[in-house]
C-alpha cells in the first residue's frame, strides 16, 4: 500500500522542480543582452518510481509514480557554429587589422591629391628645365634650390610617417601578445574549475560561456583549433603546438629580432621556437609591419637613393657659374666611414665588407653596337642563399640587349648607360636582409665585356672578380672615384639634403655641361653662363631616361608601381575585410537564433511555470485537507 502522504512528497517535488525552472527562466531573462550568454533549459523528468519488478513487490495495478524532478539544465548551444565562427573570427580580424594601416599609409602618401611626392617630383625637374632656359639667372638658381629642399623634406617626412606606423604595428603586436597569454591564463584557470565541478557530477553552464567567450576572443588575435576529444580537458592549438592543456598553459614570449632592427617576434617560450601564425589580428600585422611597411620604406628609400645619385652623378660633370665642377648636388651619407666603402656589419669592431652602391665604366660606347667578343658574366642573388646566377653574352650581341638580359634575371643588379653612355651597375633593394640594402655583391666577367670594353673591373675571371664579402675590393674596379658611389647609411629617405655648398651658394649648381678642351673626350672646361645643357640632362635623367630604379626603368615608372600596388593591396584588404564581416553577421545571427534569448519565448515559459507552481502548492494544499479529515475528523 502506498504511503499516506507520498501525496505531499509530489507536490514538494512540482514546487521545488518549477521554482528552479522560473529561477533559470529568470537568469535567462537577465542576460538577455549578453551576446555571449547561452540561453539555459531545465530538462524535467519523472522521478524514479517507488517499486522496481521483483516477486515481493506489493500487488498493485503499476508502479507508483514520485512526481517530477529537473534532470540537468542544458546549455542550449551548437558547437559547429561555434567552430565557424571561431574560424572566420580570425580571417577577419587579419583582413581588419590590414585594412587599418592600408588606409593609414595609403593617407601618408596622400595621392592623388595634395602635396604628393609626385607634384613635387614633377616641380622639381621643370624647375631644372627652367633653369637650362636660364642658366645664368640667380632667381632660377635660387627656385631650384628651393624645390630640392621641398621634394627633400617631403620624402623625410613620408619616411617618418612610414616608420612611426611600423612602430606603432610593432607596438600593437606586443600589446596584443601579452594579451593572447592573459586569455591563455585565464582559460586555463576556467578548465581548472570547470573540470572540478563536473567531477562533481555539475553543469557550470556559465562558465561554459565565459570560456567559449574567451576562445572566440582568442581566435580573432590568432588562428586557434580547439580539442575536444577529451572529455576531461579542453586543448587549445596555435598551429601544431599546444597553447592550453587542461590545466596547463604555455605561455609566448615577446623577444625583439636583432636581423630585424630589433622588431619584436613570438616564440614559444618552453622550446624557444618561433610562433607559426596563419591569420588573426597578429599575423595581419606582422605582415604589415615585416612585408608591406618594410616593403614601403625600402621604395622609399630606394627612390631616395637613385633620384640623389643620378642627379649627383650629372652635376658632378657639369660647372656653376663660379667655375666649380665635380661637387654632389645632394649630400649622401655612407654607409662606411672610409672611401674605399669598408664596413663593419656584424658590429664586432672590424669591417668586414665592402658597400658599394653604384660603379660605373670609364668608356664611352654606342649601346647599340654588337660588342664583338663572348663571355659570361657572374651574380649574386640579394636572397638568403646568395644564388649564383651567370649571364653569358655573344659577339653578336648588342650592350643594350645585355643591359636588358641584366635587369630581366633580378640579380639585385640593374644596369644602365648613363649620360655619357658608359655602362653602370648599381645594386637594388635586398631581399634577404634590409641591412644589405643597396650593397653591390659580386660583379664577375670570364670575358672582356667588363674588363677592355667598358672598363669596369680590372681583370677576368674569378681572380678579378668584385665580391662585397672580402676588404679592399674597390681596388678591383677601373673606375674613377667620382664614378663611385659607396652604400648609403641605412634608410637615405631619412637624410635627403642638398649639399651645404650648394645651399650656401646657388652659383654651384652646376648647370653648365662645359665644353672639351684638347680633344681628351671629357668637358673639362666651363662653357660660359649660357650653358644650360647640363640643367636639361639633369631634367631628363629622372623623367625620361632608363635609369633603373630598382627594376624599374624611370623614377615615374617606379613611383607609378610603388603607388599602384599600394592600392590594389589597401583594395584587397578593404573588400576581404567586407566579406568577412557580412560572413561574420551572418554567423552571428545563426549562433544567436540557437542560444540567443528570446524574452516572448521566456515569458511564456515564466506564465506556465508560474501556473504549474501554483498548481503545486493546490495539490499540497488538498492533501492536507484530506489529512486533516482523516487525523482529525473520522474519529469524532
Amino acid at each position: 500500500m502506498g504511503s499516506t502522504f507520498s501525496g505531499l512528497e509530489i507536490g514538494k517535488r512540482g514546487l521545488a522542480a518549477h521554482q528552479q525552472a522560473l529561477q533559470t527562466t529568470g537568469h535567462n531573462i537577465s542576460n538577455a543582452d549578453n551576446k555571449h550568454y547561452s540561453r539555459q533549459r531545465v530538462v524535467l523528468q519523472a522521478t524514479d518510481p517507488l517499486y522496481e519488478p521483483s516477486l515481493n513487490r506489493a500487488h498493485l495495478p503499476g508502479q507508483i509514480g514520485q512526481g517530477v524532478e529537473i534532470g540537468s539544465i542544458e546549455r542550449v548551444r551548437d558547437n559547429f557554429i561555434d567552430d565557424r565562427i571561431i574560424e572566420t573570427s580570425g580571417v577577419k580580424d587579419y583582413w581588419a587589422a590590414k585594412n587599418e594601416y592600408l588606409y593609414q599609409a595609403e593617407n601618408i602618401f596622400n595621392e592623388p591629391n595634395g602635396t604628393t611626392l609626385r607634384t613635387l617630383m614633377d616641380k622639381f625637374w621643370s624647375s631644372w628645365e627652367e633653369l637650362a632656359n636660364y642658366p645664368e639667372d640667380n632667381a632660377h638658381r635660387s627656385v631650384v634650390l628651393e624645390k630640392a629642399q621641398g621634394l627633400g623634406s617631403r620624402i623625410e617626412d613620408v619616411y617618418r610617417k612610414l616608420s612611426q606606423l611600423r612602430d606603432q604595428s610593432n607596438r600593437e603586436i606586443e600589446a596584443h601578445a601579452l594579451h593572447l597569454n592573459t586569455i591563455g591564463e585565464n582559460i586555463r584557470t576556467l578548465n581548472e574549475r570547470i573540470a572540478k565541478s563536473e567531477a562533481l557530477g555539475d553543469r557550470p553552464n556559465d562558465l561554459y560561456d565565459k570560456r567559449d567567450a574567451l576562445l572566440q576572443e582568442l581566435s580573432g588575435l590568432t588562428d586557434i583549433t580547439i580539442g575536444r576529444s577529451d572529455e576531461d580537458e579542453l586543448m587549445v592549438f596555435i598551429g601544431q603546438q599546444i597553447l592550453v592543456q587542461g590545466g596547463k598553459l604555455n605561455k609566448v614570449d615577446i623577444l625583439g629580432n636583432p636581423s630585424k632592427d630589433g622588431l619584436l617576434d613570438l616564440y614559444w617560450k618552453v622550446t624557444g621556437d618561433p610562433v607559426l601564425l596563419r591569420k588573426g589580428r597578429l599575423q595581419g600585422l606582422i605582415e604589415v609591419r615585416d612585408k608591406i611597411l618594410g616593403e614601403k620604406i625600402d621604395q622609399v628609400d630606394a627612390l631616395a637613393i637613385n633620384v640623389m645619385d643620378v642627379i649627383n652623378e650629372i652635376h658632378k660633370d657639369g660647372f656653376g657659374l663660379n667655375g666649380n665642377t665635380n661637387q654632389n648636388f645632394f649630400d649622401i651619407r655612407s654607409l662606411a666611414l672610409n672611401t674605399f666603402g669598408e664596413y663593419d656589419s656584424d658590429g664586432d669592431g672590424q669591417n668586414d665588407i665592402s658597400a658599394i652602391f653604384r660603379v660605373t665604366g670609364k668608356n664611352t660606347l654606342d649601346p647599340d653596337r654588337p660588342v664583338g667578343i663572348s663571355g659570361t658574366m657572374t651574380f649574386l642573388k640579394p636572397d638568403e642563399k646568395e644564388t649564383q646566377v651567370l649571364i653569358p653574352y655573344s659577339a653578336n650581341d648588342t650592350l643594350n640587349g645585355i643591359i636588358k638580359r641584366i635587369n630581366a634575371s633580378k640579380v639585385g643588379v640593374v644596369a644602365y648607360m648613363n649620360h655619357d653612355n658608359q655602362l653602370a651597375f648599381k645594386a637594388t633593394v635586398a631581399e634577404d636582409s634590409p641591412k644589405k640594402n643597396f650593397i653591390l655583391r659580386h660583379i664577375e666577367d670570364s670575358g672582356e665585356l667588363l674588363v677592355g670594353l667598358t672598363g669596369m673591373l680590372m681583370a677576368s675571371g674569378p681572380s678579378g672578380a668584385y665580391d662585397y664579402k672580402r676588404l679592399g675590393e674597390i681596388t678591383k674596379l677601373q673606375s674613377k672615384p667620382e664614378d663611385i658611389t659607396l652604400t648609403p647609411h641605412f634608410h637615405p629617405s631619412s637624410h635627403f639634403k642638398v649639399n651645404e655648398h650648394i645651399a650656401n651658394n646657388v652659383a654651384n649648381i652646376a648647370a653648365a655641361r662645359g665644353k672639351d678642351v684638347g680633344g681628351t673626350g671629357d668637358y673639362n672646361s666651363p662653357g660660359g653662363h649660357k650653358d644650360g645643357r647640363n640643367a636639361l640632362l639633369v631634367a631628363s635623367s629622372l623623367r625620361n631616361n632608363p635609369v633603373m630604379v630598382d627594376y624599374s626603368k624611370t623614377t615615374d615608372d617606379f613611383y607609378n608601381s610603388l603607388i599602384s600596388k599600394l592600392a590594389t593591396e589597401a583594395r584587397e584588404s578593404k573588400q576581404e575585410f567586407g566579406i568577412q564581416s557580412d560572413l561574420m553577421i551572418e554567423l552571428e545571427n545563426m549562433r544567436q537564433s540557437v542560444m540567443g534569448v528570446s524574452l516572448d519565448e521566456e515569458m511564456a515559459n515564466m506564465v506556465q511555470f508560474q501556473h504549474s507552481y501554483n498548481a503545486s502548492a493546490k495539490m499540497i494544499n488538498t492533501m492536507n485537507e484530506i489529512l486533516d479529515t482523516i487525523i482529525n475528523r473520522l474519529g469524532a
